[in-house]
């Protein structure tokens, strides 16, 4: 396994997409925690009764960023090996092809952490940096800190078992950056039009929300406990088909 593993992150490490994915987050994380750093001691919302509102603010624009770019690198990660036809060689010099895809799931997923910490030390940097004795740091932010660290690692989870499921990763890739932004609130309509409007706070998008606005409750999303727990089931069962196409694929 161990051999598995740093093979794993050879392929990885010497090519430039997961560095080149991992620049957008992090300058969002700067100017996020720039500007709320900045502003936090005339933000309304930054009184007794909230005061974490601009760090929790700051932190949950970055790691949604961060989130997608790591979804972006699971399907990269994982839809690449069928375009190269680099999984034929791993697949016949190793017994079975479940220890290589546990390899490949558990190094992207801990990519995922990177990603989520190195925006995280950016963004709380600025922060102090930026706003000073302004910002407050409570109890629920430095929660919300391991949280939105898992989110990140699920969100790279959730496009690698696309990537592996469609066995692309342009189409994976394209499936979630339409996703985000659109897809959600043409099933957001559709679900309404028939009646199951309860459904779109268990999307992976909403639960994402809820989990990472956890401090904040939001009225149509479950609670952030609920959420987080939905969101794993999500990326289980995507891994789970992605794993399942590709056991029983014919890989050239």
């Amino acid at each position: 396994m161990s051999t598995l593993v740093t093979s794993e992150l050879r392929k990885v490490l010497t090519l430039r997409f997961w560095w080149a994915l991992a620049i957008a987050p992090v300058v969002i994380a700067m100017f996020t925690g720039a500007i709320y750093g900045t502003v936090a001691d005339g933000l309304e919302l930054v009184d007794e009764a909230n005061p974490e509102a601009a760090a929790t603010a700051a932190l949950m624009i970055a790691i949604m960023a961060t989130s997608l770019a790591a979804a972006v690198f699971g399907a990269v990660n994982a839809g690449t090996e069928f375009r190269h036809h680099t999984f034929t060689p791993t697949f016949l010099t190793t017994r079975g092809r479940d220890s290589v895809l546990a390899t490949k799931l558990g190094v992207t997923a801990l990519f995922g952490l990177g990603y989520a910490i190195a925006v995280e030390i950016v963004t709380v940097a600025c922060l102090l940096v930026f706003g000073g004795d302004s910002v407050e740091f409570t109890s629920e932010f430095l929660t919300l800190i391991p949280v939105a660290a898992l989110v990140t690692a699920l969100w790279a989870l959730l496009g690698a078992g696309l990537g592996l499921l469609f066995a692309s990763s342009t189409a994976a890739s394209v499936t979630l950056l339409a996703w985000i932004p659109v897809g959600e609130l043409i099933a957001d309509t559709i679900l309404h039009n028939v009646g199951g409007g309860a459904l779109v706070g268990w999307l992976p998008g909403a639960l994402t929300l809820s989990t990472l606005t956890f401090p904040v409750e939001i009225e149509w999303l479950p609670a952030w406990q609920a959420a987080l727990l939905a969101l794993i089931v999500w990326t289980a069962a995507i891994c789970a088909f992605g794993w399942w196409r590709t056991r029983s694929r014919d890989i050239a």
